[in-house]
């Protein structure tokens, strides 16, 4: 957290509740829906950069896929990396905010776990010193 608080990041996180999902083509759909949505509201923001470098660990195939046609056709600046987790402090930086986005979504439903709980303390501090300063950085 202390590295995320003294980094210059923005990002984005995109999630669909998958409980409601019939298959993984609707799924599939959903997400692309959602990441272009975001890449069209941010495009100027994008093309300011020289290039777009998407890193990615290539955990789950589709996922891999959806990134690289929503990407690939939306911008000509994009370059995908395949990186392995420890050799990236971004890159963990980026799974430490889904973890967190995650825990968020849970403590609102009220589904934090025991332990999640005991690593937090309880959902204010959760609140104040994982999420408030993670919003922060938000696009």
């Amino acid at each position: 957290m202390a590295f995320v608080r003294r980094t210059n990041i923005h990002y984005k996180t995109v999630y669909i509740e998958k409980k409601h999902i019939e298959d993984s083509v609707e799924a599939a759909g959903k997400l692309s829906k959602k990441i272009s949505g975001f890449i069209r509201e941010h495009y100027d923001y994008l093309l300011s950069f020289d290039c777009v470098k998407v890193y990615y660990d290539n955990g789950q195939i589709e996922v891999t896929r959806i990134l690289s046609s929503v990407f690939n056709s939306l911008l000509e600046n994009v370059q995908f990396r395949k990186v392995i987790p420890s050799d990236y402090r971004l890159f963990q930086v980026a799974d430490m905010i889904c973890t967190l986005t995650l825990s968020e979504l849970k403590m609102i439903n009220h589904m934090l776990s025991k332990s999640e709980l005991t690593f937090f303390q309880d959902e204010r501090t959760l609140k104040k010193n994982y999420l408030k300063p993670m919003k922060e950085k938000e696009l």
